[in-house]
């Protein structure tokens, strides 16, 4: 179901009361309002016939004390006219702001105009002299049918009030009755929609939680397949994996996990990976960064460094290599951690094979040029002793004997270079590359010259790193020799030697070695190639192995190797670099030399 149309239905569901309650309240409201009013209407009524009233007895009141004086001239029958003249004004006026129907007011300004007539003439008669007795009784006569008019009119005025006053209660009674039987029946009406709306509401509510629900079964069934079968997966697949939560406590592991680990996954479970999965480097022996540390704190797929091992619950060894990569959740946020490692302790010793027919080669390879490269002082040696033997002039024979001692210390010169290429210790110890470059240079110079190539040596540093001297003349050795091989008469070679920063990790500095050439280049999709073991286009004469070879040997330094290269004018050419921290990862190197790898030089395919 739609999150809107699930939201919809239950807004509808709330707001039908809430509409239904407004329309009653309204109704109800608007009921109560005209009750209000009607009987607004009856009690205003009642006020002005009370005032009505009151100003009839007031007027009696005055009618009586005027008798009793013009009958008895006695002052004490003034008191009463004069406290109903001080209150009939008021109580017009009363009156005046409580008609508003301009047939009664206009009643009510007459009946005030009579009255103040009346009492004009009555005070005439009160401030005149006394009348005869035929003439006191015609004045009383006709101030008795004054006050009679007057209260005529001012019943007439109220018969009208009382009259109003019947017909607003009348239709308050009947409002009210109305109002009772509307709002019955609105109330009946309006429960009845809302049953109806509601029920309806209600069953497609039910209806969508039903499909919600079976939607979710069947979710939770294809996720417990789903989970089932990637389970059986990870269990049967042939490299070990081992996951943990975002604490690095293990959660789950395979058959071959289990295998390399030597942990059963029941007694392995919650545990830290730390005593789960130890490793440390195989040349230092020191332990090195758990890859879920790494994951956990770059949030990112990461891969063990080389020559890493793994000291399994025996506390055997096992070559390994591995990764890590992080679990995350529909959000982005990390809930677990996947690790996957294999033994390649077999592919180690292949690889230690692979190092001793590449120095069988290498060594092969050293000895024709050592031979090539003696023969030429020999033959001119066994000249001069020839010669030396047939001569009888003294002079003439130590000449002879000079250039012969010459010829021997080129002889001796080349014996001592090969010697340090291939007996030079591999333990570490701080060397200036700079230092090795000439020497490599100048072993190689002879070829150079015969093949008309000339060496550019360019030493911006004595900077020292640490490392094996002997490797990294293996290293340049390699790189000379494909150089030398890829470039024709009349062209150079550059070698530069200078200061640089780690392009990986600006804060280890080190030193920066170049070898560019101007030869035919390497084509692009050799490029990636070319740092595999036997991938080489030197059928006869190259092994495939010398830049593998290299490349391990510089990244167990902890520097890089890389390649740029163009095969069109006229930029055509290739250069290798390499980088060379000054404090190296390796405290000790072991694996190299104990496989008998150092002073190896290749001329496999560049």
């Amino acid at each position: 179901m739609e999150p809107r149309l699930y939201s919809r239905l239950l807004l509808r569901l709330l707001a039908l009361p809430v509409a239904a309650l407004t329309i009653l309240a309204l109704i109800l409201g608007y009921g109560l309002q005209r009750i209000q009013e009607s009987a607004s209407t009856v009690d205003r009524a009642d006020v002005v016939i009370l005032h009505g009233n009151r100003l009839i007895k007031l007027m009696v009141d005055e009618e009586t004390g005027l008798r009793g004086f013009l009958i008895s001239h006695n002052p004490v029958f003034l008191q009463p006219l004069h406290d109903a003249d001080q209150q009939i004004e008021p109580e017009f006026n009363t009156l005046f702001s409580m008609v508003h129907r301009s047939d009664q007011v206009a009643r009510l300004h007459r009946l005030q105009e009579t009255h103040q007539q009346w009492e004009q003439k009555a005070y005439r008669e009160i401030h005149s002299a006394p009348p005869e007795a035929s003439a006191l009784e015609k004045d009383l006569l006709l101030r008795k049918q004054d006050m009679d008019n007057l209260r005529a009119q001012m019943d007439e005025f109220l018969g009208i009030v009382t009259e109003r006053r019947a017909v607003h209660a009348a239709s308050d009674i009947e409002v009210n009755q109305y109002a009772r039987i509307g709002l019955v029946l609105l109330v009946a009406l309006v429960a009845a929609v809302l049953t109806l709306e509601t029920r309806r509401i209600f069953y497609k509510l039910t209806v969508a939680y039903n499909r919600q629900m079976q939607e979710i079964k069947l979710r939770s069934d294809e996720s417990y397949a789903r989970e089932q079968w990637l389970n059986i997966t990870l269990r049967s697949i042939g490299d070990a994996v081992i996951a943990c939560d975002t604490e690095g406590n293990v959660e789950f592991m395979n058959l071959v996990a289990e295998q390399l680990t030597g942990w059963k996954e029941f007694d392995a479970t919650k545990k830290s990976l730390h005593e789960i999965f130890p490793i440390f480097n195989e040349d230092t022996r020191v332990a090195v960064e758990n890859p879920v540390d790494k994951v956990r704190r770059l949030g990112a797929v990461v891969g063990l460094a080389n020559h890493t091992f793994l000291v399994a619950k025996d506390g055997t060894e096992v070559s390994i290599d591995d990764s890590g990569a992080p679990i995350r959740d529909s959000s982005g946020n990390m809930i677990g951690i996947v690790l996957v490692f294999r033994d390649i302790t077999e592919r180690r010793m292949s690889e230690g094979a692979l190092m001793r027919a590449e120095k069988l080669a290498a060594a092969g390879r050293l000895a024709a040029t050592v031979a090539h490269e003696v023969n030429n002082p020999l033959e001119g040696l066994t000249n001069l002793v020839y010669i030396a033997l047939r001569s009888d002039d003294l002079g003439e024979i130590r000449g002879l004997l000079l250039q012969a001692e010459n010829e021997l210390g080129r002889i001796a010169h080349l014996t001592r270079q090969s010697l340090g290429f291939y007996r030079e210790t591999s333990t570490p110890a701080p060397f200036k590359p700079a230092t090795i470059v000439r020497e490599v240079a100048d072993f190689y110079t002879s070829r150079a010259t015969s093949l008309g190539v000339s060496f550019i040596v360019n030493t911006r540093t004595e900077g020292e790193v640490l490392g094996s001297a002997a490797e990294l003349r293996q290293i340049l050795s390699n790189l000379l020799a494909n150089s030398l091989d890829a470039s024709a008469s009349g062209s150079a070679i550059r070698i530069e030697v200078s200061s640089a920063i780690d392009p990986r990790d600006l804060s280890r500095p080190g030193v920066r070695i170049t070898v560019a050439d101007n030869g035919f280049g390497i084509p692009a999709e050799h490029l990636e190639s070319i740092f595999e073991p036997f991938f080489t286009t030197k059928k006869d004469t190259g092994t495939g192995l010398g830049l593998w070879v290299s490349r391990e040997l510089v990244e167990k330094h902890g520097g890089s190797l890389r390649v740029r290269s163009r095969t069109s004018d006229p930029l055509c050419g290739t250069i290798f670099s390499i980088f060379l921290p000054s404090r190296g990862k390796l405290g000790a190197i072991e694996s190299f030399a104990k496989n008998d790898h150092a002073g190896v030089s290749s001329n496999g395919f560049r």
